[in-house]
């Protein structure tokens, strides 16, 4: 792990010439020079330690063709400038300023060629990949200048959408968390599109100046194109493209190849049935709702006042006497009959299973909704990293009820969801493990490889590698209090999620990290991670186990043998060698020779005792004999003397 400000990755090192960039989503980069190659042009994204980048994408995905994009060279950890710690993705350098910039309307020609036919192309290429983008708008498209095509920004240093615009999100994924939007489809990069056509059209964003809850309440309730495009003169080509882009069911936007041919995208129509609406309102919660839409999504923001309308038939009343949609009533009613017929308690998990499965019913567009919340099933385990209590609350038991799998059964109609069945099995088991390195500390490191570890303990040291985590504590080590264990719950979660199975026992002894076991349990865990990645000398780490009582001899019997190997002891810490330190502290052999001196010393204190005990008892025995045979003298001379009286009577 280099220490020196402004290197990264080994390779990279930060420009000190060229001033740092602000991104798309406030993300920063840094101008780099290879050391390797320095005539390339590249910069070093840095990512956020709450927004962990994306797997798929930073993880082999560098060689894949995809023009008019910028895509991940390498990564690794880092220091910038200042020496401020983190990790950071190595990518070509943007080739001009981001177009959002120039705010005049663009002509409808150069729309077209610079803007629409090269984003079209690397969608397409994307979706090949079976990755998506989503992360267009036009703060993250780039140009060296007028009449040249835009180049897509950065997508893989974030969350999915994490850090987009609700306006240039769907309804669908815009109510949820950002964090927890999901991969979703190239048909949401479709849309973000279609919104960054109508910004550059229009020359400036639609709805702007007004709240996110504004304009998604305003989407649901006239849809997406007329929301957006509302007092707007637009292009004819513009305007018919923008019809089927911002089209509602993501099924009826056009492809990136058909968008590739935009005289036939626009030609293309799908008769998309208007929504119904009431003549009378619902009331939910008091949010007055029109359209089954409208309904599913006052249901998801409001399960407290839901419940009771789904529960006593008011809410399918209303859909089949008011929207006159008994199909739909019908698919309600099957959502509430089926808890009663089985009787399931009525309990608070029952009740957010019944609103969210309601929400799905009448909206098949929905997101997964829990206490108000809205993430989408693969959006989970990036909105539960550095979640508000409220938010990580409701998700842990959005995990614990597997409802992912109700969720996905309502959503049948789109097939790529089905793989994360299996996927909210793991996430309920990883929450269910116990001791300190499960719960849903591991839940949130074993589905997020690319986050790094948050433990306090590593100060000013970025871990996402498990390579990289005794090098980190060893540099940590300096500034620590070497009085407390360099173990914590967070590194013991991280290690279980990226280390493989042999490690499974240390990891389940570890419980409380006091007691002698737990404080072996972390010695071989240590020690077993040096010896497999060779991390090399870690001198600090070794004097900070020593101090903090981790390789202690307290337990040995022998004075001898414990003074002996407490130095040899010593002498592995400062050199750095933690496996060296475990065998010894560790050594069967040693423990039993240490063993049988005890029970010999123990076997010859046993016979010591019995031969003292033997000589009090003989002291005893002959106390008691010479007290009698000096009774049985003193009768016998007073016999002598009776005796000799009567002698001497008899005489006379």
């Amino acid at each position: 792990m280099p220490d020196e400000n402004g290197v990264i990755a080994t390779h990279y090192r930060i420009d000190p010439a060229r001033p740092p960039l602000t991104l798309a989503g406030g993300l920063r980069a840094f101008p780099v020079i290879d050391g390797r190659d320095s005539k390339q042009d590249l910069m070093a994204v840095l990512t956020r330690p709450d927004l962990p980048a994306r797997p798929r994408v930073t993880v082999g995905r560098a060689g894949d063709a995809v023009p008019y994009t910028l895509l991940p060279l390498d990564y690794g950890t880092g220091r910038d400038l200042s020496g401020t710690s983190g990790w950071f993705i190595i990518c070509d350098g943007v080739p001009g300023p981001a177009i959002s910039q120039a705010r005049a309307p663009w002509r409808e020609q150069e729309l077209v060629a610079c803007v629409l036919l090269p984003v079209a192309a690397a969608l397409l290429a994307l979706q090949t990949c079976g990755l998506t983008h989503r992360a267009i708008n036009p703060d993250n498209l780039f140009r060296a200048n007028a009449q040249q095509p835009v180049t897509l920004g950065p997508f893989w240093a974030a969350p999915p959408a994490s850090l987009q615009p609700a306006v240039f999100e769907p309804p669908y994924m815009a109510r949820c968390v950002p964090t927890g939007r999901g991969e979703g489809t190239v048909a949401d990069d479709v849309y973000a599109l279609g919104v960054t056509l109508l910004t550059l059209a229009s020359g400036r964003v639609p709805l702007a100046g007004l709240d996110e809850a504004t304009i998604l309440r305003r989407k649901i309730e006239v849809g997406s194109y007329v929301a957006l495009t509302a007092d707007t003169q637009l292009p004819q080509v513009i305007s018919d493209l923008l019809r089927s882009m911002l089209a509602e069911d993501p099924d009826h936007r056009p492809s990136p190849k058909l968008l590739l041919n935009p005289e036939q995208a626009r030609a293309r129509r799908i008769a998309a049935r208007p929504p119904r609406r009431a003549q009378q309102a619902l009331n939910v919660g008091g949010q007055m709702v029109f359209s089954a839409r409208e309904l599913s999504h006052a249901l998801g923001l409001r399960p407290d006042f839901a419940y009771p309308l789904l529960k006593n038939g008011t809410a399918e009343h209303w859909i089949r006497r008011n929207l006159g949609d008994p199909q739909l009533g019908m698919a309600l009613e099957d959502v509430t009959r089926k808890p009663a017929e089985q009787n399931v308690p009525e309990d608070a998990r029952h009740r957010e299973m019944i609103v969210m499965q309601s929400a799905c019913a009448i909206d098949p567009f929905a997101p997964l909704v829990w206490r108000g919340i809205a993430v989408q099933p693969d959006g989970i385990a990036t909105a539960l990293v550095n979640a508000p209590t409220e938010v990580a609350a409701a998700l842990e038991e959005v995990v614990a009820a597997e409802a992912v799998v109700p969720y996905l059964d309502a959503q049948e109609r789109r097939p790529e969801l089905a793989a994360q069945r299996e996927e909210a099995r793991d996430f309920r088991r990883w929450l269910g493990s116990r001791g300190p390195s499960g719960g849903v500390k591991r839940l949130i490191y074993a589905a997020n490889p690319m986050l790094a570890c948050a433990s306090p303990l590593l100060a000013n040291q970025t871990v996402v590698r498990i390579n990289d985590m005794l090098p980190a504590l060893n540099a940590a080590a300096a500034a620590a209090d070497r009085s407390k264990p360099p173990m914590d719950a967070h590194i013991a979660a991280f290690i279980a999620a990226h280390a493989d199975s042999t490690l499974t026992g240390e990891l389940m002894a570890l419980k409380s990290f006091a007691g002698p076991t737990e404080r072996l349990a972390v010695l071989r865990l240590f020690g077993r991670l040096e010896n497999r990645l060779q991390p090399g000398p870690l001198p600090g780490l070794g004097g900070w186990l020593l101090q903090s009582g981790f390789a202690t001899l307290e337990d040995w019997r022998s004075h001898k043998l414990r003074g002996e190997l407490e130095e040899t002891v010593k002498q592995a810490a400062a050199a750095g060698q933690i496996a060296a330190m475990l065998s010894l502290v560790d050594d069967p052999a040693a423990r039993r020779t240490d063993e049988a001196g005890a029970e010999a010393a123990a076997a010859r204190l046993r016979v010591l005792q019995a031969a003292l005990d033997d000589i009090g008892t003989s002291a005893a025995r002959r106390g008691r004999i010479a007290q009698n045979l000096g009774h049985e003298l003193a009768t016998g001379a007073g016999l002598l003397g009776v005796l000799g009286a009567a002698v001497s009577l008899a005489l006379h």
